[in-house]
Order: C-alpha cells, then structure tokens, then sequence
C-alpha cells in the first residue's frame, strides 16, 4: 500500500472520528433543551407534585366554602332549624316520655317507632295517615308503629302514652 493511500486512509479516519465525535456532543448538549424535554424524578418530586397539591387545596378550600355558604342559605330559608327542626334533608330520632306532645308545622312528617301516640291538635283533620291514605279527624285517635304521618295544619302534632315512645320526624317542631 503507498504511502498516498495510507494518509488518505487516516484522513478519512479522523474526519470520521471528529464527526461521531460533534454529532455525539451535539446530541448530549441538546438532551433536555427547550426543544427536546427531560422530565426528570426530582422535578417531578419537588416542583410538580407540590404545585399540583397546592393548586387542588385550594380548588377544594373555595368549593367547601361555596358549599358551606348555599346550604346556610338553605337552613336560614328553612326557619333556621329553630325548636328542634330536623336538617333538611333527613329524620331526627325524637324520644318521648308518657304525656308529652309534639306540636308541628305544616308538612312536617313523623313516624312512630316505638311506643304509643294519639293524635294531637286545636284543628280537623290532625294528621294525614300517608300509609294508609286517610285523615286523622278525631284527636286523640291512636297512631299505628311504622305509619307515616303528616301534618297539614299548624299547630297539630301527637301525644305520646307511654315512656320512651320513640318517633322519627322531619320538619318543624317543638316538643312540650
């Protein structure tokens, strides 16, 4: 082989080398640009995740205030829950003892469990047996367990006749 040859050969070589070489620190130098992104466990950890839990906390903070503040309006609407009114939306356990009344407002709804009631009430009809599909004119008219009743005029409710007579009832009330 000529010597021509071989320094041609070592030329073609090191310009070889020196291009695998650019393009390899080219490459390396641009990982993780603008253009070509790394996202990496540290960032995820300390930046993104910390972020992202403050951002919800906050979503979530706003929303239970928002919340908080339509159903006081609620309750506020509703006669503010004032003479052991029931929540809104559900049945308060009420336990009686022999001789005492419960006296409602209109549309309040109650349900004997246990025990023994009449009828109670100035006015006709007393209650509406919603069970039974029928008025409760006469006060003092025995309530059947696990009926529900309503109360359709203000001021009429039920009497309990035994202790511990135990009742459900939803809307407004006083127990006297």
């Amino acid at each position: 082989m000529s010597k021509g040859k071989k320094i041609l050969i070592a030329a073609a070589v090191l310009v070889l080398v020196a291009l695998v070489s650019g393009l390899t620190t080219m490459a390396v130098t641009s990982y993780g640009s603008r253009n070509d992104p790394l996202v990496t466990l540290s960032y995820l950890n300390d930046t993104l995740t910390p972020e992202l839990e403050k951002a919800f906390n906050q979503a979530l903070e706003e929303k239970t205030a928002e919340m908080t503040e339509k159903f006081q309006e609620i309750v506020d609407a509703s006669g503010g829950g004032s003479h052991g009114s029931a929540q809104p939306s559900g049945f308060s356990v009420v336990t009686l003892n022999n001789g005492q009344t419960v006296t409602c407002g209109v549309g309040t709804e109650i349900m004997l469990r246990l025990g023994t009631a009449v009828s109670a009430g100035p006015d006709t009809p007393r209650l509406i047996d919603e069970t039974g599909g029928q008025s409760v004119a006469d006060a003092g008219t025995a309530l059947t367990v696990n009926h529900m009743y309503m109360v359709t005029i203000k001021g009429n409710g039920i009497k309990a006749t035994r202790d511990n007579t135990k009742i459900l009832i939803r809307g407004e009330y006083t127990v006297g």
